[in-house]
């Protein structure tokens, strides 16, 4: 039997006395993008930091690949889970090649020298994101989509077989948020990865996404596919906004369209 690449169940966590994630249930299947929805301090965030291994002390129970979170080391959940942010800059002006490459690290053994197979996939992985053509280039010198397309390169040289990315187009226009969300996702699904997708902008969710999770107040408000969980209800409940669901006339999926 194939097991999740994620199971969490009955999730807690809290900052000092305030619980910010209270019964948090998900399960990401294979080659699935779950697409994770919700306002500003709904959570969203904190549960990704909690898959990742970032934030600890929580309750609960949290499964990757089938085991217990709390028994993986840090250096096997690398080897599981990339993880894309939402900006990264780097303490020093590393070249895009130097950034791509430190994504080996979780497969480094012995003296951590890189091998002929490490530098393969580094290229593989910068051709595939379209930054080979500058990998010698300084990452201050990139525009914010370039950069982008560097930690999806860094993440896929990973080969984790789960994908975390957190708002990972949150700062970029939306003709560059368009075309990172459709690299990354993409790659996830020619490559047979699963992703968790945490998004601010519910249309491109939608887009991106095989199903839809809504989180507010440290809660799952719904979750199932667009169609049956983007309403003016749900939206009501979950951002106190109006809204009102036609029909994309490209993809025919749900477009919501804010109003007063």
């Amino acid at each position: 039997m194939m097991v999740d690449p994620i199971q969490v169940r009955d999730l807690h966590f809290s900052y000092g006395k305030e619980e910010v994630l209270s019964g948090i249930d998900l399960e990401l299947k294979h080659g699935e993008v779950l697409g994770i929805l919700g306002p500003n301090g709904s959570g969203k965030s904190t549960l990704m930091g909690v898959i990742c291994g970032i934030r600890k002390n929580w309750n609960g129970l949290v499964k990757i690949t089938g085991e217990d979170l709390h028994g993986l080391s840090t250096k096997k959940l690398a080897r599981i889970i990339s993880y894309i942010p939402q900006s990264f800059e780097p303490s020093f002006d590393l070249k895009v090649e130097t950034i791509v490459s430190f994504g080996r690290n979780p497969h480094l053994k012995g003296l951590g020298n890189l091998t002929n197979e490490d530098y393969m996939i580094i290229d593989e992985s910068m051709r595939l994101t379209e930054v080979y053509g500058f990998k010698d280039r300084p990452f201050s010198t990139l525009s914010g989509g370039e950069k982008q397309r560097v930690i999806i390169a860094k993440a896929l040289a990973q080969e984790g077989k789960i994908l975390l990315m957190d708002e990972f187009t949150t700062h970029l226009d939306p003709g560059h948020a368009r075309r990172v969300g459709k690299i990354a996702t993409d790659l996830v699904r020619a490559k047979g990865l699963s992703a968790i997708a945490i998004f601010h902008d519910i249309n491109q969710a939608v887009e991106i996404s095989d199903t839809l999770l809504f989180i507010n107040n440290g809660r799952v408000i719904t979750s199932g596919k667009a169609w049956d969980v983007v309403t003016p209800e749900i939206i009501r409940q979950v951002y106190g906004l109006k809204s009102k669901i036609m029909q994309n006339p490209v993809s025919g999926l749900p477009l919501v369209v804010f109003y007063d």
